[in-house]
């Protein structure tokens, strides 16, 4: 795959990240999520964007190409773990105010 190709899929990937934070934080009236199902939407999303930036940012070093990779590691932890436990989650802020 030559680079014009690879920037436009990258491109492309960013877009779906953005789509899927913009349908995690935009209401709908037959959905309802809670604040943490949000939350757990947004690091869904900002995982594709942050593989997006190892593509398109042209002129990353190794170093900072590792770190985005690293940062889309952790949001996709905080993601699965937050999606996983958000009914407890939302108990437990629901009692604290």
């Amino acid at each position: 795959m030559d680079e014009p190709a690879l920037v436009a899929l990258g491109w492309l990937i960013f877009a779906v990240g953005i789509g899927v934070i913009l349908i995690a934080v935009l209401p709908r009236k037959t959905q309802v999520h809670s604040p943490t199902r949000r939350a757990a939407g947004v690091a869904s999303g900002l995982v594709f964007c942050l593989l997006a930036c190892v593509v398109v940012v042209p002129g990353l070093t190794s170093g900072e190409q590792k770190g985005l990779a690293i940062a889309a590691l952790i949001a996709t932890a905080a993601s699965w773990y937050l999606g996983r436990h958000a009914r407890k989650m939302d108990r437990m802020t629901r009692r604290h105010r």
